[in-house]
């Protein structure tokens, strides 16, 4: 079971994902010009992350929770499809960022460096949990129901966090805010159910007649 589960607003989510965008640098996530509101906000980060927070705006609704990550769970976290899951799936193990720390614990950072993955970041998350210090939380994307869960935001915590598990054997909860949407196939599902028991029931209805 996960732990630590409560709601939170899409906004608050979006404000914080986009703060750490600002943090990396790119123009196009200038906090100082972004306005506050949620739309604008939505928008902003868009502009800096088009393809990792497309599904804000694409697959609605979504209800939004703060939890900690049960070690089931995060060892099977996926990179977020778009072009630069490619990358990470590259180097990965077995298609899971777990599998790309578990890459670089046997072949050391030289395959991410490759591909095109800053190691510099992922050593610094890694060092910064080695002194006690803990990550932002990772944005996390799945539909109701549905395996696996994708990370949105944080490729490179959820390996620094990778990497201390098999440094040290053990796991700490890490923190997650999950965006669960609906699923987009249980409502056409049903209605080509429901549209085949009308049919039937016309059909009845006219032998009946």
């Amino acid at each position: 079971m996960q732990r630590m589960s409560e709601r939170v607003s899409e906004e608050h989510v979006l404000r914080e994902w986009l703060e750490r965008e600002a943090d990396c640098g790119p123009a196009d996530a200038d906090l100082e010009s972004a306005p506050t509101n949620a739309a604008a906000t939505l928008d902003a980060l868009l502009s800096a992350k088009p393809g990792a927070a497309a599904f804000v705006w694409r697959e609605r609704p979504i209800r939004w929770y703060r939890l900690g990550l049960d070690r089931e769970r995060f060892v099977d976290l996926r990179p977020v499809d778009g072009p630069d899951d490619l990358l990470w799936r590259a180097v990965s193990m077995d298609g899971t960022l777990f599998g790309v720390a578990e890459r670089v614990h046997e072949d050391g950072f030289g395959p991410l460096e490759s591909a095109g993955i800053d190691a510099g970041t992922i050593r610094t998350y890694r060092d910064n949990l080695a002194a006690g210090t803990r990550v932002d939380p990772l944005v996390v994307r799945t539909r109701r129901g549905a395996t696996p869960w994708f990370v949105a935001d944080g490729n490179h915590r959820a390996t620094a966090a990778a990497m201390r598990i098999l440094e040290t054997g053990r796991y700490d909860l890490v923190p997650a805010y999950v965006a669960v949407t609906a699923n987009p196939v249980r409502r056409p599902t049903v209605d080509r159910i429901r549209g085949l028991i009308q049919r039937l029931a016309g059909r009845t209805i006219g032998h009946r007649s």
